[in-house]
Order: C-alpha cells, then sequence, then structure tokens
C-alpha cells in the first residue's frame, strides 16, 4: 500500500502566525503522494496570503469562502476530495506534522483498516509541554465495544488528528456545523461504522496549545455543546447492549469531566450543573455494572438450515443481559449472511470469522473474546427453552457455585420426535464440590451425558482463564474440557431440569472413526494420569475405561475395522487390567 494518494484537510482561520509552520510540515513529508485541501474559513488576517504562496506546489489547493466555523470548513475539505483518494487526514492549521506522519500511518493502510491513528505531543511557543508515554504494542481493535474501551480509558483520542481515515465513512456533512467540540460529536459514527481502528505507538503529531483557541479560551454558553453532543449518544447507542452502554457512560463521564475542571470556574453559574450531571453518570454507571453480563459462545459450521432456530431461541431468553458470539469456523454455506442478519438487528450478537480449524478452535475464539463473568456453549444446530439463562444463572449465583449444570432433552430428526428423560433422581438439586463430583462422575454419567457434553452449562469465566478445550482432540472433547473445570471448581451445582434441546439423528455413528477413537482414548487416558497425580481415587474411571474399551474391541471387530486399532485396543487393556 505504498502508492495510495492521501488527501489531507486543512481548515484555516487567522492563524497567520502559525499557518507557515503547519504547510511546510505538510509540504515536507517522507511520504510525496498527497493533496492539501486548504480552506480559508473566511480570515480576515493574512492566513489568505499565506496559503496562497503554497499553491506553485500542485498538490497544494484552496478554497475560500465566507466563515463557517471549524466543522463547516472540514466539510467542505471532504466535499472537494479527490476520487482516487481513499483516506483523509486532518491537520490543524495552528498545528505541525511530523516528517513521517503520512510514511509512518500509510504503512498500516490494509483492505479491512479504516483508522488509523498515532500519538501526539502537547507544545506550547516551541517548547513541548508534556511527555509522551507510548510502551505499550500496536493496538488492533476490530468490534464497537473493543474501541468504546479504549476511548473510555483515553487511549484512543476522540480528536480527528493525528489519523488516516477511510473517506467511505465521511459523509458530506460529516461534522455538526455550529456546534464546538465537533470532533467528540462524530465519535458514535466512527465507532460503529468503521471496521479495523489501529492505534500506533508513536508520535506523529505536534499539537499546540494556544491562548484563545476554541478550547482554551473563557468559558462560554457555547461550551454547553457537550450537552447537546451526549443526547446524540444516548439516541445513537439507545438499543445497544448494556455492556455497549456502560461504555458510552464511561466515555462521557470521562470528558465531561475534564471539561468541568478544564472550562468551569468554581464561581461559574454552570458549576453545579455539570456537578449534577456527573453524578448522573456516575449512577448509570453503577447501575450497569452491578448487572451481570453472560457470555453465550456459539460455534458455526455449514449449520444454515438450524441456526435461525438457534439463535431465535437464544433472543428469546428472559433474562437479557447477554452478548452472545457467533463464531464462524470457516463454513462454506449461507451460515456467515445469518449471522450477519442476526447481528444487524440485536446488539447483543457479536460476529467473527476464522478459517476452518474444528469446533475446539471456534470455542477458544470465543472465550478469547467474551467479556462476560459467565461463559455458556450453545451448538449451532440446537436451541434452548427461554429460561435456559435464568436457570442457570440463579442457580449458580443462589449456591455460589463455580459451575451450574442443567440436564437436556432431545429432539430425533429421524422419526420427528422429542425424547425425554423418564426416570428421577431423586432430587431436582444437588450440590457438590470439585473433589466430590470427580468422585462421583463415572456413577452420575452413566444416567446420561449431562456433566460431560459441553452444552447445557455455566461456568464463571475466572474459571477459564487457564482452561481452554484441547484443539488436538476430535472426539471426547467436551468430557475433557468439563472434567478439567470440575477438578479446579470449588463448587458445582445441579439442577434437574431440561433446558436445552440436543438435535440427533442416525449420522452420530459418524463419531466412530478410528482418529477420533484413538484420540477420545488418549484424552481418558490423560485426565486418569492427572488424577492419580492429585491423589484422588481414580479405580471408578479405569473401571468405565475398561468397559469403553471392550465395547470398542467388539465393536470394531465386528465391523472388521483396523487390525492395528483393534491391537492398540488390546495392549490398552492388559496394561489396565494387569493380564
Amino acid at each position: 500500500m505504498g502508492n495510495e494518494l492521501i488527501s489531507i484537510v486543512v481548515p484555516i482561520y487567522n492563524v497567520e502566525n502559525y499557518l507557515r509552520q503547519c504547510l511546510d510540515s505538510i509540504q515536507n513529508q517522507t511520504y510525496k503522494k498527497f493533496d492539501c485541501i486548504m480552506v480559508n474559513d473566511g480570515s480576515t488576517d493574512s492566513s489568505q496570503q499565506i496559503a496562497e504562496e503554497y499553491l506553485t506546489d500542485s498538490r497544494f489547493k484552496l478554497i475560500n469562502q465566507s466563515n463557517k466555523g471549524l466543522s463547516g470548513a472540514r466539510n467542505t475539505g471532504i466535499n472537494h476530495i479527490r476520487e482516487e483518494s481513499i483516506f483523509v487526514a486532518f491537520v490543524d492549521s495552528d498545528d505541525y506534522i511530523y516528517p513521517d506522519f503520512l510514511e509512518t500511518l500509510i504503512e498500516h493502510i490494509e483492505d479491512d483498516v479504516d483508522i488509523i491513528e498515532g500519538m501526539i505531543e502537547n507544545f506550547h511557543d516551541e517548547i513541548k509541554v508534556d511527555r509522551v508515554c507510548h510502551n505499550f504494542e500496536k493496538k488492533i481493535l476490530i468490534t464497537k465495544d473493543d474501541k468504546l474501551g479504549e476511548l473510555a480509558l483515553n487511549e484512543l483520542r476522540v480528536s480527528v488528528f493525528p489519523k488516516l481515515f477511510r473517506k467511505s465513512l465521511l459523509t458530506e456533512d460529516f461534522f455538526p456545523e455550529g456546534w464546538i467540540f465537533e470532533d467528540l460529536a462524530v465519535i458514535p459514527e466512527l465507532v460503529s461504522h468503521s471496521g479495523k481502528w489501529i492505534k500506533l505507538p508513536k508520535v506523529i503529531y505536534a499539537y499546540r496549545i494556544r491562548p484563545n483557541s476554541i478550547t482554551t479560551k473563557e468559558f462560554s454558553e457555547e461550551k454547553l455543546d457537550v450537552f447537546k453532543i451526549f443526547g446524540k449518544y444516548d439516541l445513537f447507542f439507545k438499543d445497544e447492549s448494556d455492556v455497549t452502554k456502560l461504555l458510552v457512560e464511561k466515555l462521557k463521564y470521562l470528558h465531561l469531566n475534564y471539561h468541568d475542571i478544564k472550562f468551569v470556574p468554581e464561581n461559574n453559574q454552570y458549576k453545579q450543573l455539570y456537578k449534577q450531571e456527573k453524578q448522573k453518570l456516575l449512577s448509570k454507571i453503577a447501575d450497569y455494572e452491578s448487572k451481570t453480563l453472560i457470555s453465550i459462545i456459539v460455534p458455526i459450521y455449514n449449520v444454515e438450515n438450524y441456526l435461525r432456530q438457534c439463535l431465535d431461541s437464544i433472543m428469546n431468553q428472559t433474562y437479557q443481559n447477554f452478548e452472545c458470539l457467533l463464531i464462524n469456523d470457516g463454513s462454506p454455506d449461507n451460515s456467515a449472511e445469518i449471522c450477519r442478519e442476526y447481528v444487524d438487528k440485536d446488539a447483543s450478537f457479536r460476529y467473527f470469522e476464522k478459517e476452518n480449524g474444528g469446533v475446539s478452535s471456534a470455542r477458544n475464539l470465543g472465550i478469547e473474546h467474551s467479556k462476560g463473568q459467565y461463559i455458556t456453549f450453545i451448538d449451532s444446530d440446537d436451541w434452548v427453552d427461554s429460561d435456559y439463562l435464568e436457570v442457570l444463572y440463579k442457580s449458580l449465583t443462589d449456591e455460589k457455585a463455580d459451575v451450574a449444570v442443567s440436564t437436556y432433552k432431545q429432539f430425533n430428526m429421524d422419526d420427528n420426535n422429542y425424547y425425554v428423560h423418564s426416570y428421577q433422581r431423586g432430587y431436582e438439586k444437588k450440590i457438590f464440590t470439585g473433589p466430590e463430583l470427580i468422585d462421583n462422575l463415572q456413577l452420575l454419567s452413566s444416567f446420561d451425558y449431562s456433566y460431560h457434553s459441553v452444552c447445557g452449562k455455566l461456568v464463571k469465566s475466572v474459571r477459564v482463564e487457564t482452561i481452554r478445550f484441547n484443539e488436538e482432540t476430535t472426539l471426547g472433547e467436551d468430557m475433557e474440557f468439563w472434567y478439567k473445570l470440575f477438578l479446579i471448581s470449588d463448587k458445582v451445582v445441579y439442577i434437574n431440569k431440561d433446558t436445552y434441546i440436543y438435535r440427533t439423528s442416525k449420522d452420530e455413528d459418524k463419531h466412530f472413526e478410528l482418529e477420533k477413537i484413538r484420540s477420545d482414548i488418549q484424552q481418558r487416558l490423560n485426565f486418569m494420569a492427572v488424577i492419580a497425580a492429585r491423589g484422588m481415587n481414580v479405580a471408578t474411571y479405569v473401571d468405565d475405561c475398561i468397559r469403553y474399551l471392550h465395547f470398542l474391541e467388539t465393536k470394531f471387530v465386528e465391523q472388521e475395522q483396523s487390525n492395528e486399532t483393534v491391537r492398540w485396543l488390546k495392549e490398552i487393556l492388559f496394561l489396565l487390567e494387569g493380564f
């Protein structure tokens, strides 16, 4: 991307003392392929004459207009961007840019990048007045919440400099005319409509602090525009998830607090208004933070016929404070379009694409990107009852447990019938410590798959900080994952209620592939080794594994499967049984 034409928009108003330094810094860029659109916004000093001096350079263009304000000047510049320009930068005419400003930014232009941002240093009368700390790696931000989170921490700047913007983000009236703090006003559009946003740890822009600029001159009622801007935020993000709204409130508080300290004198009549509005924001933040977010992870591969039923059941949950992470594992069918459909209509859904790597890698990606205090997994060809989240969450929090487990019913596609458990365990709820559950797991698993299927469970996200699905296991990865979690859990609660609907068919025999069977046996042996190393009773796991191996041996002999596999099964049996 080293041959892009970059457009630079420079709004100019009464900056005769600073303009040459600004325009010289643009003219002396190490990257030469740019055009500079100077917009003289009705200057009454010699700024127009100074700008005209640069017209001898064919890359510079001057537009004169009556005074419309900074937003109006920028909008005029946007409307004069050449068609072949793909990216745009804004430079204020009392600032200047470092020689490698463009060269640094364009190095990171890619097809999916919409905003690239560097860092600034403040200066006053040519003296730098702050020491910039940029002790971080390059940041790549994809999701709306990622961007809002960095903005709320003041890690991204709300100013339009020092940045490159993809031209398609900018409409002809992009900046609201008649408002000050116009940069803050366009953050909702930039956050919501941009794709990848990159932050670089390099200083490339010099920001001048001068008396009587818009931000530094004495307080006036025009600074109350910040409340109109926040009103716009409320309307813009009103249909977003609680997580997004929390980040928006934090961003608003960050800037309102700055405005209060920076602009509003103690004896000003509006001081109390700022204090009251800050308190309201703090109350909203506290309300949002008191709500518990649940992350739902849905791995997706070629399920276009079933996916809508799954996602509809999630949308209709009685417990609504959730995020649903849709992980498309390289589906070649129409699954991606269905995912985007749900993302467009419900802000609780987040969409990720990856190359096909298997269900374990998809679930692991979901864990990495989850933001909730609790996590649950739903397979994309299954669905859940409307109270699925509510039942699991209430049981887990009531008992202060690490994991909640519910049971399931099955829907068989071959006969179009539901199958439910006819037996009773003798209790509606059961509490286990982690070691107790490990001791009883083989007996409990003889009833059904409630404890070792991946779904129908809710777990504290802190418990999966170091636990992941084994991406090398192709059968039994559900059991391996939950057994590891049970092992490190202080308390597990079981609820005898079928909240999950598991889709089945005669194709289930596809699991009996030799490579998958080997993988399944290996992870069983590995887990037994971990239990033994922890000094726990491993006898029931050995007995269960022996029964399973005899079953497989018989099945493979009957089906005349690989002699080497049968030999290997006999070898493991010999080692476990001791004869």
